[in-house]
C-alpha cells in the first residue's frame, strides 16, 4: 500500500518543514517522555539539528554553480547584496530603536532571520512566468543566502549577538565544501538535490521537539504581522532592483517572502549566542507563519508589477498593421494605374 506521504507534504506550502515542526511539537508537548530515550532516537529527533543542519549547508553550497557568468552572475550578486542591505538597515533602524527585545511580540533575531532570507522555490518557480534564463540562473549565487550565516553575519557584525568568529566559519565551511565538491561532481550534486528534503523534514522535527504548542499559539499574531513585513518589503525591492537592470523586471518583488527555511535558522544562530535562546521558541513559530503568507503575497505582487511594467512598453503590433495596410493600398492603385 503506497499513501504518498511525502507527495501530500509536498502540497501543503512549506509542509517539508512546517509539518514535521508541529508533529514534533504537539509530541513534546504531550508526550515529551518518548524523544527522551536516549540512544539514536534522541540523537536524531531530538538534538540532531546541527549534524543536519551541517548536512544542509553542505546540499545548498553544491547548488552554487562558480561556472555562472555574465547577467545570472551580476543579477544574483545584487540580489544577494539587497538582502544583506535589508537585514543591515533593519538592525540599524529596529535594533537601535528596540534592541534584542524588538517590537510587538518580534524580537530582533526573528526580523533578521526574516529579512535575509527568502523562498528560492517560489522566486524559480516565477522565473518561468515573469522572468528570462538569466533571472533563473541568479539563484545559483542568491542561494548563498538559505541557511543561517547571512542572518549571523549581520547580527554580529551590529553588536545585537555575540557571534565569534569560529562560528560564521563553521557554518561557511559546509557551505564552501559542498560548492567545490559540486561544481566538481554532477552525480554528488543530483544525490544531494534527491536528499534535500529527508534533512529538511528531519531538521525541521529536531527543532520543534524542543519546543511547545504554547508558544505557537502566543506567536500567532506577531507572526502574521511579521509576514506583512516581510511582504512588504518587495514593494520596496522592486524598485531598488530595477535601479541595477537595464531591462526592467517585476521579480525584485519575490525578493519580499520568508523561507520556509528560516525557522531552522534562530535555534542555529542560538547555538553561536546561547543569550538568544529565550527568543528561539517565539521566532521558530512566527517565522513559519510569515513562510506561508508571503507564498501568498508575493505572486500577487509579482504578478501586478509584471502588469505595471508591460502597460509602459510601446505598442508595436497596431504600427505593422498600419504598414500592411499602406502596402495593400499601393498595390491597390498599382493596378488601377495598370
Amino acid at each position: 500500500m503506497n499513501i504518498n506521504i511525502l507527495e501530500k507534504m509536498n502540497k501543503v506550502p512549506g509542509g517539508l518543514i512546517i509539518i514535521p515542526l508541529m508533529v514534533a511539537i504537539l509530541i513534546n508537548t504531550f508526550a515529551p517522555q518518548v524523544l527522551s530515550i536516549g540512544g539514536p532516537t534522541t540523537a536524531l529527533f531530538k538534538v540532531g539539528s546541527s549534524a543536519m543542519m551541517g548536512i544542509f549547508l553542505l546540499v545548498c553550497g553544491t547548488s552554487i554553480n562558480i561556472r555562472q557568468a555574465g547577467l545570472p552572475l551580476y543579477k544574483g550578486a545584487v540580489l544577494l547584496f539587497l538582502k544583506c542591505l535589508a537585514g543591515a538597515l533593519a538592525v540599524w533602524v529596529a535594533g537601535a530603536l528596540f534592541g534584542p527585545n524588538g517590537f510587538l511580540g518580534i524580537s530582533m533575531l526573528a526580523l533578521i532571520a526574516c529579512l535575509t532570507s527568502s523562498n528560492s522555490s517560489l522566486y524559480i518557480a516565477l522565473c518561468s512566468n515573469y522572468g528570462d534564463a538569466s533571472d533563473a540562473g541568479a539563484i545559483s549565487i542568491f542561494c548563498v543566502k538559505d541557511g543561517p550565516f547571512v542572518t549571523m553575519m549581520v547580527l554580529g557584525v551590529s553588536g545585537l549577538a555575540n557571534i565569534p568568529f569560529a562560528a560564521l566559519l563553521s557554518m561557511l565551511i559546509p557551505l564552501l565544501i559542498g560548492m567545490l565538491w559540486g561544481n566538481l561532481d554532477e552525480r554528488f550534486k543530483q544525490l544531494c538535490a534527491a536528499a534535500q528534503p529527508l534533512i529538511i523534514i528531519l531538521m525541521s522535527f529536531a527543532i520543534g521537539a524542543n519546543s511547545s504548542i504554547n508558544t505557537v499559539f502566543t506567536a500567532g499574531l506577531s507572526g502574521i504581522l511579521l509576514g506583512i513585513i516581510s511582504a512588504m518589503t518587495g514593494i520596496v525591492f522592486y524598485f531598488v532592483y530595477n535601479l541595477f537592470l537595464k531591462k526592467k523586471t517585476a521579480l525584485g518583488a519575490a525578493l519580499g517572502t520568508t523561507a520556509a527555511s528560516s525557522a531552522l535558522t534562530p535555534a542555529m544562530v542560538a547555538q553561536a549566542d546561547p543569550s538568544l535562546m529565550i527568543y528561539v521558541d517565539a521566532a521558530t513559530a512566527q517565522l513559519a507563519t510569515a513562510s506561508i503568507i508571503t507564498m501568498i503575497t508575493a505572486p500577487i505582487l509579482v504578478a501586478w508589477f509584471d502588469k505595471r511594467l508591460k502597460k509602459r512598453l510601446p505598442v508595436v503590433a497596431p504600427a505593422k498593421e498600419e504598414s500592411k495596410e499602406k502596402v495593400a493600398l499601393t498595390s491597390a492603385a498599382a493596378k488601377e494605374n495598370k
